[in-house]
């Protein structure tokens, strides 16, 4: 598996947090942690610019199954290979760079109110995958406007259906009131097409380059009853919702 700590590294590239700065917000998030009671969700400090975890809540361990001990020691990276690889590609290339970016152009007032939230599928230490859902709030950020301490929360979302990847950013005020002020939906791009049949792949460029149904049945000798069967189809293993999308997909990919 690749090392996407190298791509964290680059995204949270920042200064680094003084001990006492950081001390701080670890015995306020102890006291806390003392207090909650048992759920399927869990508190944690960390220090992207160092990719290291400064505090774990006790409840960490019955959502990913390693200790607290573990977690800490492998940091970021234990976390990165730990969601599925679809999926943190889009994580690293797409949601924590708007996340950010998010930080860097609010201003010091909105950065206390601002929480952000995604989801994405994790593979616990049993091999069990999960549906989890994490919130990140800003603790602390460098003089360029990065989050150089974050408070991070993680929910239990499930562990049967995948779920689409959704992040969203709302500035939530003291009374709870809340605007939502970036909300996206992202799409998993299979990495291969091992799934799809020649058939399909015929149907796929056709359907591509903007032929009907009917133009494709009469071109493959095929009914267009069985074309709009094979578009289903495709637009389900490549997870696609439409027909713009699989000629996305197509010319993506080189099949045009």
């Amino acid at each position: 598996m690749r090392n996407f700590i190298l791509a964290y590294q680059d995204l949270a590239r920042g200064a680094p947090v003084k001990v006492k700065g950081v001390q701080k917000h670890i015995e306020q998030q102890t006291i806390i942690d003392g207090i909650l009671p048992e759920s399927a969700s869990f508190f944690y400090v960390v220090e992207p610019s160092t990719h290291t975890y400064h505090f774990m809540g006790k409840q960490q361990v019955n959502v990913s199954g390693y200790s607290n001990e573990e977690f800490i020691e492998g940091g970021v990276e234990l976390f990165l290979q730990s969601i599925h690889p679809e999926e943190v590609e889009i994580i690293l290339n797409q949601i924590l760079p708007a996340y950010v970016d998010l930080i860097i152009d609010s201003s010091q007032e909105d950065r206390k109110k601002l929480q952000f939230q995604y989801n994405y599928r994790f593979k616990r230490k049993d091999d069990i995958h999960l549906n989890l859902m994490e919130q990140l709030y800003v603790l602390k950020t460098d003089q360029a406007g990065k989050p150089s301490l974050v408070l991070g929360n993680v929910i239990i979302l499930g562990n049967n259906d995948t779920l689409p990847i959704r992040a969203t950013a709302k500035l939530v005020s003291e009374l709870g009131l809340s605007e939502t002020i970036f909300s996206k939906t992202y799409r998993v791009t299979p990495n291969d097409l091992s799934e799809v049949t020649p058939r399909e792949l015929d149907i796929l460029r056709n359907l591509a380059t903007g032929k009907t149904s009917k133009q494709i049945g009469d071109r493959l000798h095929i009914s267009p009853h069985t074309v709009d069967t094979h578009r289903r189809n495709l637009l389900k293993k490549l997870n696609c919702h439409s027909v713009v999308e699989l000629a996305q997909f197509a010319f993506k990919n080189g099949l045009l």
